[in-house]
């Protein structure tokens, strides 16, 4: 089920108000994370699919292996909860960008000034973002945040988004870009043959201008190379 932005904001104001309760109580703050690794990987029967097993890392504050990812943890935390207080949809590279600072400070007895980075490359931020979906349950794609859309699809569908409904038929030379979020497209009705996955962006405008997809009956989909999961996730449905 389709959480509101007003129900994943519960779930992360309570994750955030945990740590912050344990700071105010005087303890030590710890993040407890489930552990993304194959060893802690088991298939559930139920759902069909890979989950996450019960092992999980805990992240402490006090130690100074794991106090640099806490601290990156809770900025990129706080980044993701303002979005969705004010209400804005920001991109994960939007939130490495935003949350890219430079802290200096100085040791007197050396005197020296160290300057450290919240983080050096996108892959460190993309990280912490995955470490937050996993110990709230929450996808990115509920909170808001998305990769650079990349997903198009052309042919006999027809969706509903913001109660506007979309013929991707009646769209000329171009095609109906993917939301973030697929949850936010209801598919009315779909009347194609098969479905056609196309790596190439230029190969997919080019059998859409030939109209590939009106002669075939069929829906065409591209994600311009790897695709992202909005464009996995409308695949799957449509199929």
């Amino acid at each position: 089920m389709v959480k509101s932005r007003d129900e994943v904001l519960k779930v992360l104001e309570d994750w955030g108000n945990s740590v912050a309760n344990a700071v105010l109580n005087n303890e030590e703050p710890i993040l407890e994370i489930p552990a993304r690794t194959l060893s802690n990987t088991i298939w559930d029967p139920k759902k069909k699919m890979l989950v996450l097993g019960p092992e999980k890392v805990r992240r402490r504050f006090l130690d100074l292996k794991e106090s640099k990812r806490f601290m990156q943890t809770m900025l990129m935390f706080k980044l993701i909860v303002q979005a969705i207080r004010e209400g804005v949809y920001p991109t994960i590279r939007d939130l490495y960008y935003n949350g890219k600072h430079t802290m200096e400070f100085k040791i007197d007895v050396i005197n020296k000034v160290i300057r450290e980075n919240t983080w050096d490359e996108q892959s460190e931020s993309n990280a912490v973002i995955e470490d937050i979906e996993v110990a709230t349950g929450i996808l990115r794609e509920e909170m808001g945040l998305s990769a650079d859309v990349k997903g198009k699809v052309v042919g006999p569908i027809i969706v509903r988004s913001k109660g506007f409904e979309i013929d991707a038929t009646k769209l000329g030379d171009t095609a109906l870009s993917l939301p973030p979020n697929p949850d936010d497209l209801d598919i009315v009705k779909v009347e194609a043959n098969y479905v056609l996955v196309i790596e190439k962006d230029a190969i997919f405008q080019r059998l859409n201008r030939e109209g590939f997809w009106n002669k075939e009956s069929c829906l065409l989909i591209t994600a311009k190379g790897m695709p992202d999961r909005a464009t996995e996730e409308v695949r799957e449905e449509v199929k």
